[in-house]
């Protein structure tokens, strides 16, 4: 069934707008769509809203092939919002609502967008990056999410502060003009990814690509029309979007969504909406596990909870405390063709591939060399080298462009896409999409996540770029020597972020390092998302290099933060005080033993 919706958008070139009036048809105008804090919104309310934003938009002079931003907290205005995008034929550029300052300007060039919308919680982040004068001609709207029922949709009443708002209340709500079909692979989203090095960069997600995603993540967990979905993660994600938001508008699954994720209220939502399924990222798990018990622990009636990176550890106690019968891991890369399930609830793999299957099936895990970030090639024939049972290597998803299931769209900037490309892996002329994480397989088939390989590491359910906090730091501190990288936190997912800087202690003073420790501190917090600031500062006399002058990493990531095993000076960072503190072997402890939340 996945390949068959697969294809036959393939060959039909449905867009996406037809695809979703299929799905209203099917399940009828007054069916329930969307649950948002105190709105509830049929599927007739949601086709009207999202037929005002394409006529809105049309008149202000956008065109098919046009971009337009997204600077939103998830919502069901979200939802309408994106959907009327694609029924003008325009592609939303769907931006992190955690950037501020450079992270979020450096997001905003990267596509040639002709308009955005901004959610009035974040107005006034745009505000601070004169983000106004970017787009002339008052092509920028601040929205009261709020104020945005699904009763505006069918009126032409102004009620809401939000300028998007008194707009969208004048606009038609009758069906825009039908965009004829192309060539089946329009663009429905960008979404930023940092991928495996550089800055975050927007990746193409087409219509067979979020069609196929979609379909694999409901069939691979069972995923029914009955359902109603609890979304608390990011929709300008792959999880939140694909594989959550795609469920409503390709199958007419009922969605409930939360704006922010919050752990003391999570299963209150799920008992008010009566959800069946949930949506996680590992640290979302985690920090549900660190509530205090409670009875609604147990009194929904969620089913199934799917997402991605959830450790062994804490999938059992996830399961053993909630009593959530099933666990759906999945795993891929936003801008990759490389997508595996784990549909069978084996604890802590997150997919499987029979043995007997692995010479047909188009993903496969090469050998790599851990130094160089390369993969090893056979010195006789130099094509790559397949890892065996429980060898850690890099998982890479063969590139076809003739099957949409296996195409690769990859980033707006095309270098960017090349850069992800392998050639002559297993034979002369193949090309292979490196995904630049680390797996291994067992003796029955199923995979397990190791590591990442190249500048950026994961934490707290986010990419986070080594070259974007480096960037950060180096503006501040242009003379020294910087290299940012991720280290393991026991009890956590990911690796939490260290900032090592190579400093002369002999020229410098107590004094001099605590202003230095400072400004580190208040650089990254102006200037970086919660997420991408580092958790930990190491303040060292020398960095190893590679005979070409390239920092290694390694060696660092290697070494911790355990402050027993080096002379260097380690800092913690201190939410109470607001700043960095020295890392004593107290402290220390304290991470280890969970004593201290990351």
């Amino acid at each position: 069934m996945i390949l068959f919706h697969t294809y036959h958008q393939h060959f039909t070139k449905e867009n996406f707008a037809e695809i979703f009036q299929r799905t209203v048809k099917k399940h009828g105008r007054m069916a329930t769509a969307i649950y948002h804090e105190d709105q509830v919104w049929t599927f007739g309310d949601l086709d009207a809203y999202s037929n005002k934003v394409a006529n809105h938009l049309i008149s202000c002079g956008l065109k098919r092939g046009d971009v337009i931003f997204m600077l939103m907290q998830p919502s069901a205005a979200y939802l309408g919002i994106w959907l009327g995008a694609l029924k003008a034929g325009i592609t939303p550029g769907l931006l992190n609502y955690n950037l501020r300052n450079a992270s979020l300007t450096r997001s905003l060039d990267e596509l040639d967008a002709k308009a955005i919308v901004v959610g009035n919680r974040l107005k006034n982040a745009f505000v601070e990056i004169d983000g106004e004068a970017k787009y002339p001609n008052g092509m920028f709207w601040y929205v009261d999410e709020a104020s945005s029922r699904p009763e505006s949709a069918f009126s032409n009443e102004a009620s809401s502060a939000g300028t998007w708002n008194q707009a969208i209340a004048k606009s038609s709500w009758a069906p825009p003009p039908k965009l004829s079909r192309i060539n089946g692979r329009e663009r429905v989203a960008y979404l930023y990814t940092s991928g495996t090095t550089g800055f975050p960069k927007a990746a193409i997600i087409t219509t067979p690509r979020f069609i196929y995603m979609t379909s694999g993540t409901r069939y691979g967990f069972g995923i029914r029309a009955s359902d109603i979905i609890y979304i608390s993660v990011p929709l300008h994600h792959t999880l939140g979007l694909i594989c959550g938001v795609g469920q409503l508008m390709l199958h007419g699954t009922c969605l409930a969504i939360r704006s922010k994720f919050s752990a003391s209220q999570f299963w209150d939502d799920c008992i008010k909406y009566n959800c069946t399924v949930v949506q996680y990222i590992g640290e979302l798990c985690r920090f549900l596990l660190a509530q205090p018990p409670k009875p609604t622990d147990t009194m929904h009636r969620v089913r199934l909870a799917y997402g991605n990176g959830l450790r062994k550890e804490t999938w059992i106690q996830f399961q053993n405390r909630f009593k959530v019968p099933e666990i759906g891991e999945l795993f891929g890369a936003t801008e990759s063709n490389t997508s595996i399930v784990n549909c069978d609830q084996t604890v802590g793999a997150i997919g499987f591939i029979p043995l007997c299957m692995r010479s047909s099936y188009p993903i496969y895990i090469i050998k790599m060399n851990e130094t160089a970030d390369e993969p090893i090639r056979d010195p006789v024939t130099g094509l790559c080298i397949e890892c065996g049972p429980n060898e850690v290597g890099q998982i890479i998803g063969r590139i076809n462009e003739n099957n949409p299931s296996r195409s690769y769209d990859g980033y707006l900037n095309r270098d960017d896409s090349e850069k992800k490309i392998l050639r002559n892996v297993f034979k002369q002329g193949d090309q292979w999409f490196a995904s630049g994480d680390l797996l291994y397989y067992d003796e029955l088939g199923y995979l397990f996540f190791s590591d990442r390989v190249g500048d950026t590491f994961r934490w707290h359910g986010e990419n986070v770029s080594t070259s974007e906090v480096e960037a950060v730091l180096m503006k501040e501190f242009p003379d020294t020597g910087i290299n940012v990288y991720g280290v393991l936190v026991p009890g956590t997912e990911g690796r939490a972020g260290m900032a090592a800087f190579e400093v002369d202690f002999k020229s410098m003073s107590t004094d001099q390092e605590q202003v230095m420790v400072g400004k580190i501190y208040s650089s990254t917090e102006k200037a970086l998302p919660p997420y991408a600031r580092p958790q930990f500062l190491r303040l060292c006399e020398h960095f190893e290099m590679t005979n070409t002058f390239k920092l290694l990493k390694r060696g660092l990531m290697k070494s911790g933060f355990d402050p027993t095993n080096t002379k260097d000076h380690l800092y913690i960072l201190d939410k109470q005080s607001k700043s960095y503190i020295p890392l004593t072997e107290s402290i220390y402890q304290d991470v280890i033993s969970g004593a201290i939340r990351m």
